[in-house]
């Protein structure tokens, strides 16, 4: 097993409360996976050889439940697709263009809030836990090292294996909960996006669960994905081959309903997603502050896949909110993500919470549940 490694980076320069916020997170980390874990306890577990982006090693979480149903959760935290987004990870206190996560030193977070955590309101909390941070730049799903130049000119590598760690947790995962009942898939972010790639993998990789729910929170991008699959992260052509549009997760979700048509499908977003209007506006022309025109053309985007999604996928369930985003007020952009925050228990849409949603899909029922907020032209 890989021993743990501090990251090393100067705080002195961090505002206050980053460095307090670091230094609780330093001091609350989970043990290490024993040979022997206790239920309803977080783990962080070392695979050997597994590597962050930026060459520090990678961990996960695990937390066994008193029931044979096991929820694996992707985290989220940006994405990098060329040279120019690889020399500008995400820094806590930096200020400018950051594009993604390179280390997973903060992962450890998630597991202890909302559908992920052990609270009385999360339905899932008596389940089995794998929680899979995010460190890699490539929405979970590469497997190849990716050379370009730092900011100041010099040579790096970005270690673009999302693929390769996410493996190596799974195969962990299936030697303590070998043959689960129920499996629901789900992520936020970079995660929504893993969940819509990497499900069908998943339930191929436990052949003998015939109840699995994918569960997308908050992910719409338009990009030219399959070149970035195969050329950048060097994902396995059987993901990438999938990616033959512009939008990468009714790409994904539609192939998984034809290959699996037995999986349950759900999509939750906000109408003006805050963080991905910014990255769909700068995808689009380069500009790194979003602003109203930028949210209500990611508004239509947004409408303009749920009708190919229903189209496509008749039963999928449907979550979309409006929460104001209190950072873009002017522009009038709406929160990022629910299920990896408490929100997923306050956020009601027609009466139902994000989490009861979650609970009631992973059931069986179909619910369509905002689609009155949006206004572009929806085909229902």
């Amino acid at each position: 097993m890989a021993k743990r490694e501090t990251h090393k980076e100067d705080k002195s320069n961090w505002p206050l409360f980053n460095r307090l916020l670091y230094s609780y997170i330093e001091l609350t980390r989970f043990d290490e996976l024993p040979e022997n874990p206790k239920i309803g306890k977080n783990y962080e577990y070392w695979p050997e050889g597994r590597l962050c982006a930026n060459g520090n090693p990678y961990h996960g979480c695990i937390r066994l439940g008193s029931k044979n149903k096991l929820i694996i959760g992707f985290s989220g935290g940006g994405v990098s697709v060329n040279e120019y987004t690889a020399a500008r990870p995400q820094r806590i206190g930096g200020k400018g263009e950051m594009f993604y996560s390179d280390d997973v030193r903060f992962a450890d977070i998630v597991p202890k809030v909302g559908t992920f955590g052990k609270g009385k309101k999360n339905p899932f909390k008596e389940w089995n836990l794998l929680f899979v941070p995010y460190a890699t730049g490539d929405f979970h799903c590469g497997t190849g090292d990716f050379n370009y130049k730092d900011i100041d000119g010099k040579k790096a590598v970005l270690y673009h294996h999302g693929y390769k760690n996410y493996r190596a947790l799974l195969k962990k995962i299936k030697e303590l909960v070998p043959e689960p009942e129920q499996i629901l898939v789900t992520g936020f972010s970079a995660g929504a996006f893993a969940t819509a790639l990497l499900a069908s993998d998943i339930a191929e990789y436990f052949p003998d669960c015939h109840n699995i729910t994918a569960c997308v929170d908050s992910a719409i991008m338009h990009y030219d994905w399959h070149k970035v699959s195969r050329d950048v992260w060097k994902t396995p052509d059987e993901i990438s081959e999938r990616l033959t549009g512009t939008e990468i997760v009714s790409d994904s979700l539609i192939a998984l309903h034809k290959s699996h048509p037995e999986i349950k499908i759900m999509f939750c977003c906000s109408k003006r997603d805050a963080a991905l209007t910014q990255m769909d506006m700068f995808f689009e022309d380069g500009r790194w502050i979003p602003d109203k025109a930028a949210g209500l053309s990611f508004e239509r985007k947004l409408s303009n896949m749920i009708n190919n999604l229903i189209e496509a996928i008749p039963d999928i369930s449907i979550f979309i909110f409006d929460t104001p985003d209190k950072n873009n007020k002017a522009a009038e952009l709406t929160v990022h993500c629910l299920c990896g925050s408490n929100g997923a228990f306050s956020t009601y849409v027609d009466g139902v919470s994000c989490a009861e949603w979650m609970r009631r899909g992973v059931d069986g029922e179909v619910m369509k549940l905002g689609l009155n907020k949006l206004n572009g032209d929806l085909n229902l």
